[in-house]
């Protein structure tokens, strides 16, 4: 049985075609699908340039589809979603399922291996998703970084200039942030960074990446770096719980995925993520994701059509990709 899954995103879209055991018939990144950001033509365009590369490694393979599942952000809306099936349906062969959901279902599943769960997503916004044993979903946060995406590489960058201006008008401490972040800037004094932070749609591109600031600041143990952290991992970590509370048993242990840049120094966030948990009474387990987004699409695509994934789906999928 050959499934096709596919992960699209605001920034690159994969397909990959492979079996229940995870060997891979044919694997292909494109552009950007995400409806939110990009035209719906171009969007088509895309996906058209994808099926036809996955056709062209493989043309028995994808002549023999069973399922296409396509996690993709931008198809909350159930217009955006029929949009997406109708262009997907016109790609493959007649008799091919075809399945479109949120892309948070591919980052679960890349840790879960398809079981129930929470994934948390911080990088440079933030959103915690779940699925239980029921099917029942829910998700907290991710409503965008005008009013939230806490925890998220924004949200770490926009405290560290919150920290900076704090320190210039006297009402806050001294850190080592002031130096780091005018020095990215090439400029001399704070107030010089708001003709660069108020560009008309640019703020969250900018501010975004100063996040990695936080994180080398706090490893040359600067108190104000340090506290940001901790208070981003407390707020991560509330909104893990209040979703597990929603959607899991209180004596259930839930898995959760950690997903985005901010968990590459997981040393430093974790333990307040931990701290917020264990205040909460939620039992988890936090996992790393052990398959690329696209992993999970593919094991969403397998459970779609009541298959199982195969023991050593894992190694051969990793082997092959």
């Amino acid at each position: 049985m050959y499934v096709l899954g596919i992960d699209g995103g605001g920034t690159k879209t994969v397909g990959v075609i492979a079996d229940e055991y995870g060997k891979i018939a044919a694997h292909q990144t494109v552009g950007a699908t995400n409806q939110n950001g990009v035209d719906r033509n171009k969007v088509e365009s895309e996906l058209i340039n994808l099926f036809s590369s996955l056709k062209e490694q493989n043309e028995s393979a994808f002549s023999n589809l069973s399922v296409v599942f396509a996690g993709m952000s931008g198809v909350d809306r159930p217009d955006a979603k029929a949009v997406m099936e109708k262009m997907i349906s016109t790609m493959v062969p007649n008799d091919t399922k075809i399945v479109v959901d949120n892309d948070g279902v591919n980052a679960l599943y890349s840790g879960t291996f398809g079981a129930p769960g929470i994934v948390q997503i911080a990088g440079t916004g933030s959103i915690t998703f779940g699925i239980n044993s029921n099917g029942e979903r829910g998700r907290v946060g991710g409503w965008g970084y005008l009013i939230d995406d806490e925890g998220s590489g924004y949200d770490l960058g926009k405290e560290a200039l919150h920290a900076i201006f704090k320190e210039y008008d006297g009402r806050g401490k001294k850190t080592v942030l002031t130096e780091s972040i005018l020095r990215h800037f090439n400029i001399s004094l704070p107030p010089e960074l708001i003709h660069i932070i108020y560009q008309v749609g640019k703020s969250r591109e900018v501010i975004s990446p100063l996040s990695r600031y936080v994180a080398e600041a706090a490893d040359h143990h600067d108190e104000v770096a340090k506290e940001i952290i901790h208070h981003a991992g407390r707020k991560i970590g509330k909104s893990i719980s209040s979703l597990a509370q929603q959607l899991f048993n209180a004596e259930e242990t839930v898995p959760v995925v950690l997903v985005g840049g901010v968990f590459n120094r997981s040393d430093l966030v974790i333990p307040a993520i931990e701290l917020a948990l264990k205040d909460q009474k939620v039992q988890t387990t936090l996992l790393k994701p052990k398959l690329p987004p696209v992993g999970g699409a593919v094991i969403k695509a397998i459970q779609s059509k009541n298959a199982a994934v195969q023991d050593g789906f894992e190694e051969a999928f990793l082997s092959m990709g």
